[in-house]
């Protein structure tokens, strides 16, 4: 007699897959033929329903419906994307957290901005960040991997929910992961821990976070050249912009350069910070570009 039970995968390696349900149980799966015929692959982050028969042997039998599916690292069901930035060394690449702003809203994830390297409450730079970004999103914290600062603020952000992260290289990304996961391992020492071989098939691997919820054990999105979304869709895509938008002169403005642009005006009076709107322009005009591009 096969019992049927839900869970989530956290792991796929070989062929085999590992589900955590519930009640903290861990079931070892193997996938059903159909998923191969059907083109389908189950990815950690699915919800799933198997079936574990007298001997033991699991089978996934079925994926449920995904909210949203990662490329890179190959997760599902994200509910959350850490943006980690720098606030010192290496300079903050603000334009591919612009992006990755646009990617979180097509994928339907909630985007945390988090300012790593900010050793105490004073650093201009940190605050520079945050004045830029302060109204664009919800959820922004200033945090140091190194000495714990702003971690525990994090941690209770994310408790309970289904982790990325995101971000330029040496931000601090594993020491932020390594610290998630209530681990003390250097950098290359965690690398370590998180090698399942070179010679398997695996994705990245779901762990859980020392506060609840699970996180991906490969940061992901290190470059983000583009976000698949057409120009007319990006200016409704910048929260900060919704508030004087409404005062433009032409219905749809792109806010480049069309006369009497209630966001232009707003760049002008200092309400829209000028440095995020520059990245906008430049964002924008690569959308337009990729798409004259897609055409010719």
């Amino acid at each position: 007699m096969e019992l049927i039970k839900r869970g989530k995968i956290i792991k796929g390696v070989g062929g085999f897959y590992t589900l955590l349900c519930d009640d903290g149980k861990h079931y070892v799966c193997k996938a059903r033929g159909l998923f191969r015929k059907n083109g389908q692959t189950p990815l950690p982050g699915d919800d799933a329903e198997f079936t574990v028969d007298y001997k033991g042997d699991g089978f996934i039998k079925s994926i449920l419906p995904r909210r949203n599916e990662l490329l890179r690292p190959a997760v599902a069901n994200v509910d959350m994307l850490l943006i980690v930035v720098s606030a010192s060394e290496p300079l903050p690449d603000l334009e591919l957290a612009d992006k990755l702003l646009l990617y979180c809203q097509k994928q339907e994830i909630e985007p945390v901005l988090v300012i790593n390297k900010c050793d105490d409450g004073e650093n201009p730079a940190c605050d520079n960040i945050i004045g830029q970004y302060r109204n664009a999103l919800d959820r922004i914290v200033a945090v140091s991997a190194e000495t714990g600062y702003g971690m525990e603020e994090l941690r209770k952000m994310l408790a309970g929910n289904t982790i990325c992260l995101a971000g330029q290289s040496a931000v601090g990304k594993s020491s932020l992961l390594n610290s998630l996961l209530g681990l003390n391992l250097k950098t290359g020492e965690l690398s370590a821990k998180t090698e399942r071989g070179r010679h398997t098939t695996r994705h990245a691997e779901l762990l859980p976070m020392h506060s609840g919820g699970l996180i991906a054990d490969t940061p992901g999105f290190s470059m983000l050249e583009s976000v698949p979304v057409e120009p007319e869709e990006i200016p409704g895509m910048y929260p900060d912009f919704s508030e004087y938008s409404g005062a433009c002169r032409f219905k749809g403005c792109m806010h480049m350069s069309e006369p009497d642009c209630g966001v232009k005006r707003a760049v002008a009076n200092g309400s829209i910070d000028e440095k995020r709107y520059n990245r906008y322009l430049k964002i924008a005009n690569e959308a337009i570009s990729a798409r004259r591009h897609r055409y010719d």
